[in-house]
């Protein structure tokens, strides 16, 4: 039996919590919104969120929700904050949306939003705030609040691309606002 490289991470922070070998059989078991036992400290359920495994896979990135004993846990490493960049994710998203403005072909729901053009993309914006706003308000579903405000986001970068712009223009404008303050 083959083993791999398992790096252990939480979802939202990408901190580090465990490093360890996998057996290949138990990759093929996880699955994602599946609560599983990483660890045998204190016998931690972690809720899995992500699962990222190269073609051999002979390392695997497991992203997990954290309880609240895990952080005594987390694993200090060299590639924890220093070589993590958090927006590559964003610019993969953002090459994603550009795509999605500039090709006639595909026919997925965001596409037709977008063909309608910036009333619609604003529309839809502004549907999915007010979605966020009210689940702002009941604060009983963090992952369905966390939903909705990642659906805002993704069409506040929809919008702000039609226009010609990108996040790093808006993030530009924030530190010149910042220096205000």
């Amino acid at each position: 039996m083959k083993n791999c490289i398992a790096i252990i991470q939480d979802y939202r922070t990408l901190t580090v919590l465990e490093c360890l070998e996998i057996r290949n059989e138990d990759i093929e078991s996880l699955k994602v919104n599946e609560f599983v036992t990483i660890t045998d400290k204190k016998s931690d359920k972690y809720q899995v969120k992500e699962i990222q495994c190269n073609k051999e896979k002979t390392k695997i990135i497991i992203k997990v929700k954290v309880n609240k004993y895990s952080k005594e846990f987390s694993l200090i490493t060299d590639f924890q904050q220093q070589n993590h960049n958090p927006y590559t994710f964003l610019r993969q998203l953002e090459a994603k949306i550009e795509k999605i403005l500039t090709d006639n072909k595909t026919n997925t729901h965001i596409h037709n939003v977008v063909k309608k053009g910036s009333k619609q993309i604003a529309k839809k914006f502004g549907e999915e705030a007010v979605e966020l706003v009210l689940e702002a308000n009941k604060k009983d579903n963090e992952e369905l609040f966390v939903d909705e405000a990642a659906d805002v986001f993704y069409y506040f970068l929809i919008l702000i691309h039609e226009r010609g712009l990108q996040l790093q223009d808006i993030l530009q404008q924030l530190k010149i606002q910042n220096r205000k303050n």
